[in-house]
C-alpha cells in the first residue's frame, strides 16, 4: 500500500468514525508530531517495520478436508494416521531401549528382551526408509514439490523415528493429523488446547518420580526385600514410561507449535530430561568412557524429572 492510499485509508476511516475517544486520541498524536520524528527516520530506515505480523489464529480447525490435489499428496494424507500410530510405539520401544542400555543389565531375560526391542526397532525402522523411498519417487514422478520445513523433520525421522509424531502435511505444511482431530491447522488455537488437555496427566506422570526417586535412593534394600524381588527392572519400566511421556508431549507440542525455538527455551526441563538417556547410551556404545557417567546420568535424569514435578 503506497503513502497516498494509507492516508486516504485513514481519512475515511476518520470521517466514518463517531467516537470522541479515538479523534481525541488521534489529535493529541498530531500535535506530538514532532516527537515521532525519530520513529519516521527508523521506518525510512527499516521499512519492514510497517509489515503486519502474522495474525493470530486463536480458533481450532479440525476435521478438514483431506489434502488431496496430487498423488504426493493423497499418499502422505492417507498414511498420516499409520505413522502416527507407529511412531507412538517406536517411542515406546525407543524408552525402553534406552533405559535397558543405560544400565547394562546382566540378567539372561532382560538381555534377550533387550535384542526382540531392538529387532522390532529396526524392523520399524526400514518402514520409515521405505515410505521416504515412495516419498522422493512420488515427488520426482509428479514433479510434486516438498516443502523444506517439511522434509527436514521426515529426515530426522530416520534418525529417530518418533519425531513423525509430530509432522505435518509434505505439502501443506499448517497441517497436521492428530487422534480424535483429524486433519487440523496448526496455530495458536491448537496449541492452547493440547497444552490445557496435557496439563493434568503430565501432572500426575511427573509426581510418579517421587516415589521412584525415594526407593532409588534411600529405600532400595528394603523394598526390594520386603517383595523379595529385584526391583531394578520395575524401576527403570516406570522411568521409561514418565520418558516416554515427556518425549511424546515435547515432540508433539513442539512440532505444532508456530514458534518451536520460543517453546523448546520455555520447556528447557523437558528437553534435559529428553535427553539424558542419550548420554547413557552414548557410554554404552564405547564412544565415551568415563567411570560411573552412567549413574550420574541415571541421577541427574532423575533430578530433571523432580524439578519438572515441582513445576
Amino acid at each position: 500500500m503506497s503513502e497516498e492510499d494509507a492516508k486516504r485509508k485513514l481519512v475515511d476511516a476518520l470521517e466514518a468514525c463517531d467516537n470522541p475517544y479515538i479523534l481525541q486520541q488521534v489529535e493529541k498524536i498530531l500535535l506530538r508530531k514532532n516527537l515521532l520524528l525519530p520513529l519516521e527516520e527508523m521506518v525510512k530506515t527499516f521499512p519492514i517495520l510497517l509489515r503486519e505480523g502474522n495474525p493470530r489464529e486463536k480458533v481450532v480447525r479440525r476435521n478438514l478436508p483431506i489434502p488431496d490435489k496430487s498423488s504426493l499428496s493423497r499418499y502422505d494424507s492417507y498414511v498420516r494416521p499409520f505413522f502416527f500410530f507407529l511412531s507412538l510405539l517406536m517411542l515406546m520401544l525407543a524408552a525402553a531401549i534406552l533405559n535397558i542400555i543405560s544400565d547394562n543389565p546382566e540378567n539372561l531375560r532382560v538381555i534377550i528382551f533387550q535384542g526382540v526391542m531392538v529387532r522390532i526397532y529396526l524392523i520399524g525402522w526400514l518402514v520409515y526408509l521405505l515410505d521416504f523411498i515412495i516419498l522422493l519417487y512420488l515427488a520426482r514422478k509428479t514433479r510434486g514439490k516438498i516443502a523444506t520445513s517439511e522434509f527436514i523433520p521426515r529426515i530426522l525421522s530416520l534418525i529417530f523415528p518418533p519425531i513423525r509424531l509430530g509432522s505435518r502435511h509434505i505439502q501443506k505444511v499448517e497441517l497436521t493429523w492428530l487422534p480424535f482431530y483429524g486433519w487440523c491447522k496448526c496455530n495458536e488455537g491448537l496449541q492452547k488446547q493440547l497444552k490445557q488437555q496435557f496439563s493434568i496427566p503430565m501432572i500426575v506422570i511427573a509426581l510418579l518420580i517421587i516415589p521412584v526417586l525415594l526407593i532409588e535412593w534411600k529405600f532400595y534394600d528394603e523394598v526390594s526385600a520386603y517383595l523379595n524381588t529385584d526391583l531394578s527392572f520395575l524401576l527403570d519400566v516406570v522411568q521409561a514410561f514418565i520418558w516416554m511421556a515427556f518425549a511424546f508431549e515435547f515432540i508433539l507440542m513442539f512440532f505444532i507449535s508456530t514458534d518451536k525455538m520460543d517453546y523448546a527455551t520455555k520447556n528447557w526441563v523437558d528437553v534435559l530430561i529428553i535427553l539424558l538417556p542419550f548420554i547413557s547410551f552414548i557410554r554404552t556404545m564405547r564412544i565415551v568412557r568415563i567411570a560411573r557417567l552412567s549413574q550420574l546420568a541415571r541421577g541427574y535424569k532423575l533430578r530433571g524429572l523432580l524439578l519438572k514435578a515441582k513445576q
